[in-house]
């Protein structure tokens, strides 16, 4: 049914601004008398239609969703009124989606709904911890500095995994010109070659044997090869994302030798600074660690810091729980301890983030720096392989005139 945005006085003798829905003009008008409340005037509210295809495949990217955060963080900091800084966000240059999504938490907020609460019904778009934060901030009346505190997290983890994604591509990149390097050697080059040979008659060396016998396997399957290996990629990415494939990638993450560090030094980031919001907010420590550990990013560290949780409910202190798990690095146990001990836990983590936001960009670049060489000397390798079966056979031949 369509919406209205009426402007009314309630039975307080107050004037309001409400929306309202209603079929037409006059179950409005019905609704409104039966309500005792008295119409001043309505407009109905235009809803933002896109095409349906796309309605259906586009997909709101995370980038958008923590520009909004900051201009909305902004916007309250210089204190524009909420409903006013939603009537204007939702009418900004963001995509149709996300524009689309911004006028719903608008008119839910305007109807009279929680911030909270309207950002809640959209759980694909924005975080749970973004609104459980909100909700803070509305019981609190800090709603500004929480959005602040919000936009400068999220910002500092898009820019860390952005970073991160940036240095991948050129590994990335060295790994497909392998494939393509071997595809293309064994069906158009070495058959050419394997010809020349079987008609000069000369004597085919072992390590030439093998690499034929591997150029002729793909040849002759290589359309059953490429769509299996399609297929099997693509039950990879449906396993990993079943609860049970979520853990055993997670595994996986944390057992790979230069990966493992890099997630670590990430995971270990994003609970610095998740852990000095919490606590800035005035939740009780018990509610801290709690949230804290579904902003892990990862079953198996979930289910270890189940430990931590459990032992700082018994009375025990929270950096001794959490050495007990062995879940993340030293340092970081220990300026908790130093932060317990001085009664200022808030100040001693935001050194321990700022210094752990450097190990991540760190512990990529040494990433990048040791899987290069190794896609260098792969690559090599295979150009290597095949130069030698085809230099060993001509050089016997030549040998043998």
């Amino acid at each position: 049914m369509p919406l209205y945005r009426c402007k009314v006085i309630n039975s307080s003798g107050q004037r309001q601004v409400v929306v309202k829905e209603a079929s037409d003009a006059l179950s409005l008008r019905a609704q409104m008398r039966q309500d005792k409340i008295h119409l001043l005037s309505f407009t109905a509210i235009k809803e933002e239609k896109q095409n349906e295809f796309f309605a259906v495949s586009s997909k709101i990217k995370f980038n958008e969703v923590v520009l909004f955060f900051r201009q909305f963080s902004v916007m309250l900091k210089a204190g524009i009124p909420l409903s006013e800084c939603l009537n204007s966000l939702h009418k900004q240059k963001f995509s149709i989606p996300f524009r689309n999504v911004l006028q719903t938490v608008y008119l839910d907020v305007e109807s009279g709904v929680l911030l909270s609460d309207a950002f809640a019904k959209h759980p694909k778009v924005f975080p749970r911890f973004f609104v459980n934060m909100v909700a803070i901030g509305e019981v609190s009346g800090s709603l500004d500095k929480v959005m602040t505190n919000m936009a400068d997290y999220y910002e500092n983890d898009r820019r860390i995994k952005k970073k991160a994604s940036s240095a991948m591509v050129y590994p990335s990149l060295l790994i497909a010109m392998i494939f393509i390097v071997i595809i293309f050697l064994c069906l158009f080059v070495l058959p050419n070659f394997e010809s020349t040979i079987s008609q000069l008659g000369g004597e085919v060396p072992a390590i030439t044997r093998v690499v034929m016998s591997i150029s002729n396997f793909i040849q002759d399957y290589i359309f059953i090869l490429l769509p299996g290996a399609v297929m099997i990629i693509f039950l990879i990415v449906l396993f990993f994302k079943t609860k049970a494939g979520k853990y055993v990638k997670d595994v996986l993450i944390l057992k790979l030798p230069i990966i493992s560090t890099v997630q670590r030094n990430l995971i270990t980031a994003r609970f610095s600074r998740a852990f000095i919001i919490l606590l800035g907010s005035g939740m009780n420590m018990i509610d801290v660690l709690e949230n804290l550990q579904k902003m892990l990013g990862n079953e198996v560290l979930k289910k270890k810091f189940d430990f931590t949780v459990e032992e700082v409910k018994r009375g025990r202190s929270i950096s001794a729980s959490i050495a007990a798990t062995g879940l993340f690095p030293p340092i970081l146990t220990q300026m908790i301890k130093v932060g317990e001990n001085s009664g200022n836990i808030e100040e001693v983590l935001e050194s321990t983030g700022t210094f752990f936001d450097e190990q991540v960009e760190s512990s990529i670049a040494k990433a990048v720096a040791a899987i290069e060489p190794i896609c260098i000397l792969l690559l090599g390798g295979v150009v290597c392989l095949v130069v030698l079966s085809v230099l060993v056979p001509m050089m016997s031949m030549m040998s043998a005139v």
